[in-house]
């Protein structure tokens, strides 16, 4: 009986032990899959991420002189969906978080541009305030959809700041 028992032991060590390794082994593939492809789709929208980035150099955080008119919030605009719909599809990267950044974004220049009487008028303080708002907001969107925004994971790679001289 004692070969019986020792056999049926191994065969049953063997079948869990097989039974683990693959569910193991099966969820670490997905996990390196689900790895391999937010890397990829991280590589893919940086180009497109940046040249959007580019284009809000339009919206500072500050006007650099007055105040945009209602012309320069249009074409700001029209460069915005230029960006999304042309040839290279920059739109269709987006994440939805970054999606509802820029049409924040976007909502805000035409209703900004509306509310003007005419193509001279400059954009009032308090249109001003929400536009540059929405695309900071963008800014910061973009950056943390790239993961740019995220202190180093490793505490002896952090920089330091550099002296003035």
């Amino acid at each position: 009986m004692d070969p019986w028992i020792s056999m049926i032991s191994a065969l049953t060590g063997l079948l869990v032990g097989g039974a683990v390794s693959y569910v193991t082994s099966r969820a670490q593939l997905r996990i390196q899959a689900e790895h391999e492809y937010d890397r990829s789709l991280r590589d893919l929208r940086l180009p497109h991420y940046q040249r959007l980035f580019h284009l809000t150099e339009s919206v500072p955080r500050q006007w650099l002189s007055s105040s945009p008119d209602r012309a320069g919030l249009r074409a700001t605009r029209q460069a915005f969906q230029s960006w999304y719909f042309g040839e290279e599809a920059g739109g269709l990267f987006l994440s939805q978080a970054a999606r509802d950044a820029y049409f924040a974004l976007q909502n805000a220049l035409q209703a900004a541009a509306d509310g003007l009487p005419e193509d001279t008028a400059t954009v009032t303080d308090r249109d001003s305030v929400i536009v540059r708002a929405k695309a900071s907001a963008l800014r910061h969107q973009l950056s943390a959809d790239l993961g740019v925004a995220q202190q180093p994971r490793r505490p002896w790679i952090t920089p330091r700041s550099v002296p003035a001289p």
